[in-house]
């Protein structure tokens, strides 16, 4: 590690340190059951040669001793996912300007939406070309299990202890989720990785309804429903809107009437949503879970009162998109802290997002986003190398996400917004701050507040954390009977999840699950969790 460096890191560790107990005393604490005293988070320091726990990496890069060697490119490809890639060029060539003498490391960066980023990907690399990083998303055919099972990354294991040691430090408790058999085959967006539940609703409509008190204070789906009826009674809009997953989010099933009847559990990553686990470690079919049947007969009354967006079924669009277009009034969304701001921005609606139930931090949500390394790069080693710098270089960070200062944002009183006359629909470059490398190191933008990186990194610290944070899957073996399975998930999941079938239905949507062999995808994943369980005490 670079002497600079060293310094920055340390006096960053500390200052970490000093806001962790400063927000502790300001926010009155949080509402989730923390798994890490304030006290003791707040208390984390950096020992000399390491990086602190939770330490946002934010020394600058940029100061450091310009690259004296050979300069490498490497060909990355990237998920747009707001439509900025035909203006990302100045962005990509003001990082090469940093990076080419930080790290001596240049991109050649291509970019794809997201419904056609995992076919790219996939075609990419089944054709030998060379792709040296890819971002890995949450996307069925495209995710860290499919890209794994498939053969598609490569072992970065040594080029993490080395080119990318000081990235490893920040990312040591979470690595693990990007980790089978001991080998890491990936990296983490370092973010908040804690996030809630949240029925999100707009404001305006309330108001016009006379029911936002109602809504800030209710705690069951009875009083919701209360809500859908006056909406569908008084608007034209839809009361709820859907992708196929109106009433459906991973890791939590509401079993029953009271927001705090909810049920949390570790996904394992599962992105065919047939995975449920519980708190013994054992693993079973979600379909058949007795509160899974609650919540989807529950949304089924939904659906059967009009209630339900009717394109739901078929519709690919996100929900935000749906909001944004004044069709639905409220969807059911998992999202972290800053709710309010992303979604206003995102649907240009001020909403209230009420927090259903909060999630168990499992390796499911800490490999939603990251970045790997594709078998058929050519340069391994300068990937990692320029990827450790994207995590240690808040400039870095700042471009990616929002642009170039000045052109594309401002910062005022520490946080990033618009320049005046601007808005997101006007400025060349806006994407998100959740997608790409270190998350604490990015300007919060404009409505957050300017400590909110501080607040965040507490705020993860005090996530509900799972048993299974740090395993893994392999799928390898699994191949013919995952296609099986994902067929008829298919089929039927857009009907199942709006609410839209007859008991009937809902009992040949099952049969059919195990027709496709998913006892043996359970079994699968009930063996190799035992093994990781006894393996990790």
């Amino acid at each position: 590690m670079k002497t600079k460096r060293l310094m920055a890191l340390l006096l960053s560790a500390a200052m970490v340190a000093s806001m962790a107990a400063c927000s502790k005393g300001e926010s009155g604490g949080t509402a989730s059951d923390s798994q890490a005293s304030t006290d003791a988070a707040a208390g984390d320091t950096a020992a000399a040669g390491d990086t602190a726990a939770g330490d946002t990496g934010s020394g600058d890069a940029s100061a450091d001793a310009e690259w004296d060697g050979e300069v490498t490119e490497i060909n990355i490809m990237l998920m747009d996912l707001r439509g900025v890639s035909e203006n990302a060029g100045p962005i990509i060539d003001a990082m090469n300007a940093i990076t080419e003498k930080s790290c001596g490391v240049t991109v050649n960066a291509t970019w794809a939406g997201t419904g056609d980023y995992v076919s790219k990907v996939n075609l990419a690399i089944s054709g030998g070309e060379q792709l040296d990083l890819v971002m890995i998303p949450p996307i069925e055919g495209g995710n860290f299990t499919a890209l794994t099972s498939n053969g598609q990354l490569l072992d970065i294991t040594d080029y993490m202890n080395n080119e990318g040691a000081e990235m490893m430090g920040l990312l040591e408790d979470y690595i693990g989720a990007y980790t089978i058999d001991g080998k890491i085959y990936g990296v983490p967006a370092y973010r908040n990785y804690g996030s809630s539940v949240y029925l999100i609703m707009r404001k305006d409509i309330l108001e016009q309804i006379g029911m936002l008190e109602k809504a800030e204070n209710m705690t069951t789906w009875t009083e919701v429903e209360e809500i859908f009826a006056a909406v569908a009674e008084q608007t034209d809009l839809a009361p709820i809107a859907g992708a196929k997953n109106i009433s459906f989010q991973a890791g939590a099933i509401f079993a029953g009437d009271n927001f705090s009847d909810t049920v949390t559990y570790d996904t394992l990553s599962d992105v065919m949503n047939v995975v449920f686990t519980d708190n013994e470690g054992n693993v079973s079919l979600l379909a058949e879970n007795e509160g899974f049947r609650y919540q989807m007969d529950m949304v089924r009354e939904w659906f059967n009162n009009g209630w339900v967006y009717q394109d739901s079924i078929v519709t690919t669009d996100h929900v935000d998109t749906l909001l944004k277009a004044g069709v639905a009034f409220s969807a059911i969304e998992t999202s972290e802290l800053g709710v309010e701001t992303s979604k206003l921005e995102a649907t240009g609606y001020d909403m209230l997002c009420v927090e259903l139930t909060k999630n168990m931090l499992g390796s499911s949500y800490v490999n939603k986003f990251g970045m790997g390394v594709p078998v058929t790069s050519e340069e391994p080693e300068a990937a990692i190398r320029w990827l450790n710098e994207l995590y240690m270089d808040p400039a870095l960070t700042n471009l990616l996400d929002w642009g170039i200062e000045g052109e594309d944002y401002v910062v005022v009183d520490g946080e990033a917004t618009y320049p005046e006359g601007k808005d997101e629909s006007s400025v060349a470059y806006h994407t998100a701050d959740f997608l790409y490398g270190n998350y604490f190191n990015a300007l919060p933008w404009q409505g957050n507040g300017a400590d909110f990186r501080e607040v965040a990194l507490q705020a993860l610290k005090d996530s509900p954390v799972s048993p299974y944070m740090g395993f893994a899957v392999d799928q390898s073996e699994l191949s013919n009977v995952i296609a099986a399975i994902t067929s008829v998930v298919d089929q039927y999941k857009g009907q199942i999840l709006c609410g839209n079938y007859t008991d009937e239905e809902y009992d040949a949507y099952v049969e059919a699950l195990k027709t496709a062999g998913v006892e043996d995808y359970l079994a699968a994943y009930q063996e190799q969790l035992q093994a990781w369980m006894e393996a990790n005490q």
